[in-house]
């Protein structure tokens, strides 16, 4: 089994580790692609367009994104066993564990050859393939965690991965699969919120800023881009606080955004807010 490895790589802290976790790997049939610099719908898209062009030499798709650093050196000789134990599934997906939220999260992705994507589709979830959801083989205990995820994370990245994941959680329901992806971000987000206070890192006070902000609708998709510079505009003004300021910040935010409430009804108001505010633009 031949496999391609696809990284998309723009600012990741951690991108030369997850090269060397790549490059150590016990298996040796694969070739290593990464993209750099892209915006991310276009770097996805040129990612699975160069994947199927190739059909014919790779059996799967293994994709390591720039900040992620893999766990074991035997990951993808096992990631082929189970594959080939499992024929039926087309889409294997390996948790990974999250520096923010710490726990394990889904995932690294790997793809067989016969997946297809809509690449006209307007999502978030843009490497989400066309794959019915019995056709996923879920793993997070024999091979997880496969990898550490943003295990270094820069100051910008905390922020961004903080945005992301907010505008996930506010994205509509537009079925049981969305619905249960959605309620897994505001669960990291809230675990984020919780460890900001256990290890006062200001990363994850930065994580948990975005997230706010984004509840607001401050941010849209198309700030998630690193060409994109108006993130890092918003940014600079919070590089400077430490803990206490920084802390008071979201705070405030959280309050302004039904922070009063219990966890599940804050998110439901959030949701309905956002809901309310898109038909009314419409």
């Amino acid at each position: 089994m031949r496999l391609y490895v696809g990284t998309l790589y723009t600012i990741e802290n951690e991108f030369d580790e997850c090269v060397q976790s790549i490059k150590a790997q016990s298996y040796v049939h694969f070739d290593h692609c990464v993209l750099r610099n892209l915006p991310n719908k276009e770097a996805h898209v040129t990612l699975f367009k160069s994947f199927l062009a190739k059909a014919g030499e790779y059996d799967v798709l293994v994709k390591v994104d720039a900040d992620m650093i893999l766990v074991s050196d035997s990951l993808f000789e096992n990631i082929v066993r189970v594959l080939k134990a499992n024929e039926w599934a087309d889409v294997l997906s390996i948790a990974v564990h999250d520096f923010f939220s710490d726990q394990l999260i889904w995932g690294l992705n790997v793809y067989r050859n016969s997946v297809r994507w809509d690449f006209e589709k307007q999502s978030l979830f843009v490497d989400r393939p066309e794959v019915p959801i019995e056709r996923y083989l879920m793993d997070d205990r024999q091979l997880a965690p496969a990898a550490y995820h943003c295990k270094n994370p820069s100051p910008y990245q905390a922020f961004h991965y903080g945005i992301h994941r907010a505008l996930k959680v506010i994205t509509p329901n537009e079925n049981e699969e969305t619905r249960s992806t959605n309620n897994a971000h505001w669960r990291m987000l809230e675990r984020t919120w919780v460890n900001f206070h256990k290890t006062r890192d200001i990363r994850m006070g930065l994580a948990c800023l975005g997230a706010e902000l984004a509840y607001t609708g401050k941010f849209k998709i198309g700030d998630l881009d690193h060409t994109n510079s108006r993130m890092n505009h918003v940014l600079e003004k919070y590089l400077s606080l430490d803990y206490q300021s920084l802390s008071y910040e979201i705070r405030k935010r959280r309050f302004l955004n039904w922070g009063f409430l219990p966890s599940q009804k804050r998110k439901q108001a959030l949701c309905l807010l956002r809901r309310w505010s898109r038909q009314s633009a419409i």
